[in-house]
């Protein structure tokens, strides 16, 4: 018989924009299932001092609250798998596109320093924000962090990334959602939320998707091609899951 395992998939923390709250709740629902595989979806650090089109505010940012921050998630949590999101992914963008040799060499050492760091907290598997290598499987389920955010994001990351009668788990759109995707045998598409703090996120406030964020994760088990995906939610000051007979 194939062997059982347990899995959470959660990202999305952004760093120095965590909720607070919310990561302890995640940090207690961790301890209690005790899964085999964490997965981080991406975006664990904000980097928004470095964003394309940053405002002058936000370029005069220092990162070191953001980079300690994403740091401690990463202590506290110990993924075995990290995507990076395309937050994360701006320290490439610096590194292949600037044209300040400081700014590049800069990157590039924290790059690497963020590299060891996972390493050292028991990450085996880093990958690249890239919409073809940049997935991790176990068994039938898919993990990405995402790399389109329309109305259909979901569905689509099921059609495109998800083996037939399988699954894809994605980050990326902070918002809670199960899709039954239109394919050949099925596909079902997760999203399951974010740790940060919506308020926070002050280059998202005119966005009307950030109406649709939520607070969450999502957990299940997985075994030879059967597989279950839960999803962890905040309704209201409360959280909502289950993990009894697992």
């Amino acid at each position: 018989m194939s062997k059982l395992i347990k899995f959470v998939a959660v990202g999305d923390n952004h760093g120095d924009m965590v909720d607070k709250d919310v990561a302890k709740e995640f940090y207690k629902f961790l301890k209690k299932f005790n899964p085999h595989e964490i997965v981080h979806l991406g975006d664990n650090w904000d980097f928004r001092s470095i964003r394309r089109n940053a405002g002058a505010r936000e370029e005069n940012e220092s990162l070191v609250a953001d980079v300690k921050a994403g740091k401690e998630f990463i202590s506290r949590v110990e993924p075995t798998v990290f995507l990076n999101g395309n937050h994360d992914d701006r320290l490439d963008q610096i590194i292949e596109g600037s044209t300040i040799g400081m700014m590049q060499d800069y990157c590039m050492d924290l790059k690497q320093d963020i590299r060891n760091h996972l390493k050292k907290h028991g990450c085996k598997k880093i990958y690249d924000y890239h919409a073809e290598t940049g997935v991790h499987r176990i068994n039938k389920i898919a993990f990405v962090h995402g790399y389109t955010c329309g109305v259909r994001a979901v569905e689509e990351h099921a059609i495109h990334y998800a083996e037939p009668e399988g699954a894809v788990i994605m980050g990326h759109i902070h918002s809670i959602q199960q899709i039954n995707a239109r394919r050949h045998l099925g596909a079902v598409g997760f999203s399951g939320g974010c740790l940060c703090q919506k308020k926070a996120m002050g280059y998202a406030k005119n966005r009307l998707a950030t109406s649709k964020w939520g607070s969450g994760w999502t957990y299940g088990f997985t075994q030879g091609s059967d597989w279950k995906v839960w999803q962890a939610h905040r309704v209201g000051r409360e959280f909502i899951y289950s993990i009894k007979g697992l």
